[in-house]
């Protein structure tokens, strides 16, 4: 009785810690549809505006890493990027962001905007 108590405890301890951890996480990947992509994607940063969200990227591979600042249209599935930096989210520069469009299935910017808008 006093050991299953004791297990209980300690796994409940556990939970908790993990929860906790998890919530301190800054970085969430982005789940892929596309499996033949060789990058990873990770949130930053991300807010809303209105009907527009913001989102700061990561973009990761074996060997590189870009920063990317995109804005998304919830309602009109819309897309379109504000900049880019291979140094850090800082330094994105919004100098020339692309038209706003609509992206076709298996890319990535459709995996974003199913993400930023769940």
């Amino acid at each position: 009785m006093f050991k299953q108590k004791k297990f209980l405890l300690i796994c409940g301890f556990m939970v908790l810690l993990n929860t906790y951890a998890m919530s301190k996480s800054q970085e969430i990947e982005i789940p892929r549809i596309a499996y033949k992509d060789i990058y990873k994607y990770y949130v930053l940063e991300e807010g809303k505006q209105a009907t527009t969200n913001y989102i700061i990227l990561r973009r990761q591979s074996f060997d590189t890493i870009l920063y990317i600042k995109a804005e998304v249209n919830c309602p009109s599935r819309y897309i379109r990027q504000l900049g880019t930096s291979t140094r850090s989210a800082r330094e994105i520069q919004p100098a020339n962001p692309s038209q706003w469009y609509q992206p076709t299935m298996g890319t990535v910017e459709l995996d974003i905007i199913n993400y930023v808008c769940r």
